[in-house]
């Protein structure tokens, strides 16, 4: 049985490692991921198509938990993505630029295993950086 400190880590620990699948393990019967950044609601196994595409357009992302709350069932973590835009995303093509984008993933668990999980990722703040924003500019921390 994971607690749900686990299960955000585990959350950013198999994106990292590529292994997608073992991801699905982790949702209750029923249990979902919503996308913020890009708005949509997704089952484990879109969750698993999602995050293949998130590393097919940056091979070489890795994320990086910088702090965690946990209250019972319930948990968030801020997290730190970074990588570089080798592949397609969203229809653009590859950038070649690097990035640095700042999320944030709240978790609830049924005791063991997720059944809701919302990511909410500056995506406005990611197409700034690859110059697919008109207009927008890199923001300075």
């Amino acid at each position: 049985m994971a607690s749900t400190s686990e299960l955000l880590d585990r959350f950013v620990e198999l994106f990292n490692a590529g292994r997608f699948e073992e991801g699905e393990q982790e949702y209750a019967a029923g249990g979902y991921l919503e996308e913020i950044g890009t708005n949509r609601r997704l089952s484990p196994q879109e969750s698993t198509a999602s995050a293949r595409a998130w590393k097919d357009a940056f091979p070489d992302s890795r994320g990086t938990i910088k702090s965690k709350i946990v209250d019972g069932n319930k948990g968030a973590a801020e997290i730190e993505w970074r990588g570089t835009n080798r592949g397609s995303l969203m229809g653009q093509p590859p950038t070649g630029k690097a990035v640095t984008v700042r999320a944030v993933v709240v978790i609830e668990s049924d005791g063991s295993k997720i059944a809701r999980c919302s990511h909410y990722i500056d995506v406005a703040g990611m197409m700034a950086q690859l110059g697919l924003a008109p207009g927008a500019q890199k923001a300075t921390v």
